[in-house]
């Protein structure tokens, strides 16, 4: 039911005349459109099973949210596919409030306003920082026609596009605590021919250097494994550059020793062959990369990203031994390149979104330092350990899991399920203050989604 067949509803059973409600939601309508805000009505809340964790709502009523990041321990910014970046105040969830409006965006499919990261570590700050006017940088992904307008308007990047051509864009801007300004293009990448595998997600590393994902876009060249393809075109794959302006950052895994970056298409990959992803996060004990990655029909994954990855796409998703007529042989391979298989399939594609390793004890020792993964098509949170040597998963209690690394029958899929009824999960965040944060995103309501925090639920007694 939609939220104008339950004002329909309602003025039946309340007998007051039709229009009355017609009228109101129209003007419900209009002022929560222009607040990225929908109308929120009571809905039962995702259940967790661990019953040592609670879950609270933080905001509903948000209009198709993909992507969050925290400004103070208080505050966040959220970004709308179609192309709004908002403000969000935690203690108060009526106050998000839009702060830009991004020119052009094309919002088809999976395109749209998609990633952001703040150029500024915001876990750990002290619980009374309410500083906003420090100024620093803020990574946005969108996929639009033309440049963000602004008087001081740069293009860094050394393949701009005409501004007619529709293209995924990374910009940085400057925050200065009340506003986004100096929009910068860091990458200038294609966005078709497919709407689809868009990728989109921005990080800043423990680097600091900037990661961004761009999907395949549904090419088949070089970079998806097919050696008669296209040469390297920017698709598929993880880029690694230099946050202040886009160049390749030193000792990117494609590049020799004193080679001429200007020369070398693959300067600013980190890693290629990579279908679709929709979530990255580094560990925080190692500091390497994890992704998330969906498959066509069958085998999602969990990678431990290393330099080099070929995470093996158009030839092979899930364990390379599902392919049975291919080999590492087959793979196009670069200098720096390596293969590895997932450290985790799930034989059944379900649409995993973000991945986060919970950088915080807030929740207790067994989710410190291991990870959260979603799902858009169940809205499915997952949780998984990470071994001792911090280089796969632990599946110590399911003996059918640790067999094959693929995740297969419903039992399975519930061994690892920590939550359910999120209706679509498209970003999982650590707050500053040690929580979990995550944001939905339901395609059966239009987009609607909500933010959810997870805590402990176990009392603590203050130190005497």
């Amino acid at each position: 039911m939609n939220w104008i067949d339950h004002y329909f509803k309602n003025s039946i059973s309340n007998r007051l005349p039709l229009k009355f409600f017609l009228v109101t939601s129209i003007v419900v309508a209009i002022i929560c459109t222009n607040n990225n805000l929908m109308p929120a009505f009571s809905q039962e809340l995702p259940v967790l099973e661990d019953p040592s964790l609670k879950l609270d709502l933080v905001a509903d009523g948000l209009q198709s949210p993909t992507s969050m990041a925290f400004l103070t321990d208080n505050s966040i910014l959220i970004t709308h596919k179609e192309g709004t970046i908002s403000k969000l105040e935690l203690d108060n969830p009526t106050s998000l409030q839009p702060i830009l409006e991004l020119n052009n965006v094309n919002s088809k499919n999976e395109r749209g306003l998609l990633g952001i990261a703040i150029g500024k570590d915001i876990i750990g700050d002290s619980k009374n920082n309410t500083n906003q006017s420090e100024e620093f940088d803020v990574f946005v992904f969108v996929t639009a026609t033309g440049t963000q307008s602004d008087e001081q308007m740069q293009e860094t990047s050394t393949s701009a596009s005409s501004s007619n051509e529709l293209r995924n864009k990374v910009y940085k801007y400057t925050w200065d605590g009340e506003s986004l300004s100096n929009p910068t293009i860091l990458l200038d990448l294609p966005a078709g021919p497919g709407t689809n595998h868009q990728g989109g997600k921005v990080k800043i590393g423990p680097d600091n250097q900037l990661y961004a994902i761009v999907g395949e876009l549904q090419r088949e060249g070089q970079l998806q494994n097919i050696h008669d393809g296209p040469t390297p075109d920017d698709s598929g794959v993880i880029f690694r550059v230099d946050p202040s302006d886009g160049s390749p950052s030193v000792n990117n895994p494609f590049v020799q020793v004193g080679e001429n970056t200007d020369s070398n298409l693959l300067s600013k990959y980190y890693a290629y062959g990579i279908r679709n992803s929709f979530g990255m996060d580094f560990d925080p004990v190692t500091g390497k990369l994890w992704n998330a990655e969906n498959g066509q029909d069958l085998y999602d994954e969990i990678n431990l990203v290393e330099p080099g990855f070929n995470s093996g796409w158009k030839l092979v998703m899930g364990p390379i031994s599902g392919s049975p007529t291919v080999t590492e042989d087959d793979l196009v391979t670069f200098h720096g390149s390596n293969y590895a298989d997932p450290l985790l399939s799930w034989e059944q594609s379900r649409g995993v979104t973000d991945l986060e390793f919970l950088k915080s004890g807030n929740l207790g020792q067994k989710y410190q330092n291991n990870i959260f993964v979603g799902d858009i098509t169940r809205g499915n949170l997952f949780f998984f350990e990470v071994n001792e040597n911090r280089n796969g998963l632990q599946f110590d209690n399911n003996p059918d899991i640790a067999d094959d690394l693929v995740v297969s029958t419903e039992d399975e899929i519930s061994s690892i399920t920590l939550g359910s009824g999120f209706k679509g999960i498209t970003d999982i965040e650590t707050g500053p203050d040690g929580d979990l944060y995550i944001l939905t995103y339901s395609r059966a309501d239009g987009g609607q989604g909500a933010l959810y925090r997870i805590s402990s639920s176990v009392e603590t007694t203050p130190a005497s």
